[in-house]
């Protein structure tokens, strides 16, 4: 049986904060990040498995950024929209396009920083937020205030207008086709120095291959055209350490992890 890698009461407020911000934010947006995996994968990870797929603590969204931009079309873009919508929300500023919200563990109550102050850590979480952009702007430290993080394989989606359409509760949101998820993850897994990061995006890497409504053979041959050192530094940082934690969350056997992962070490 799969084991959630993350606590359930934390997952489980990110689902109901991703359900209200979706709602709110200006679009054109993508869904990213571990929750933009949840919902291209569940149907048939539930459909195998009769539960749902792992959950998230975090919420990822990208916004389109014109690199040409002047600098008042700049400060009306999405993504500075979206920055004082999240405020606006309670969402406080956690770093360079990070925001988050303190929550109490027993009750799901939303508390102020100073309020926190006054309770143990272990009765606390915090709920974050990334906000990105697929292209760094020239002038963005002058405009946003900070260094806003990119991720630039996301710049093809916006371009080519290549987002699915997904269904969220009942709220329709774009999400990248399931190759540049891949690719996401397979160019993030060798930075990552946290082992439940590490765990987590080679759960999503063998998932997207296996339960998306894309053909496997098909993911793998796309990857392989677009991305192809992604493939490898991705598929070598997934040691049989992590292979084993992996299995473990999904349910599977370590020997069908590998099976299904090997192809990116080369078709």
């Amino acid at each position: 049986m799969p084991e959630e890698l993350y606590d359930r009461i934390e997952s489980g407020s990110a689902f109901k904060a991703l359900n209200h911000i979706v709602t709110r934010l200006p679009e054109p947006f993508l869904l990213i990040g571990g929750w933009a995996f949840y919902v291209t994968v569940n149907e048939s990870f539930r459909e195998e498995h009769g539960s749902q797929y792992l959950g998230s603590r975090d919420i990822d969204v990208c916004f389109h950024i014109d690199s040409d931009a002047s600098d008042s079309e700049l400060s009306a873009s999405t993504f500075s929209q979206a920055i004082a919508i999240v405020q606006e929300l309670g969402y406080v500023p956690q770093g360079s396009c990070r925001y988050c919200k303190m929550i109490k563990r027993e009750t799901g109550e939303i508390i102020t920083e100073n309020v926190s102050r006054k309770i143990p850590m272990h009765e606390l979480f915090y709920l974050y937020l990334d906000m990105m952009v697929d292209t760094i702007h020239p002038r963005q430290k002058e405009i946003f205030g900070f260094n806003v993080l990119d991720e630039p394989i996301l710049r093809r989606v916006f371009d080519e207008g290549t987002g699915v359409t997904v269904n969220l509760e009942g709220v329709e949101l774009l999400v990248p086709p399931p190759v540049m998820l891949l690719a996401t993850k397979l160019r993030s897994i060798p930075l990552r120095t946290k082992d439940d990061k590490l765990v987590k995006d080679a759960c999503d890497i063998y998932s997207i291959l296996w339960h998306s409504s894309e053909a496997y053979k098909k993911i793998l041959t796309n990857i392989h055209r677009e991305y192809p050192e992604d493939c490898i530094a991705g598929f070598n940082a997934i040691t049989d350490e992590i292979s084993k934690k992996a299995a473990h969350h999904l349910g599977i056997d370590v020997e069908r992890y590998r099976d299904v992962i090997q192809p990116l070490n080369g078709i």
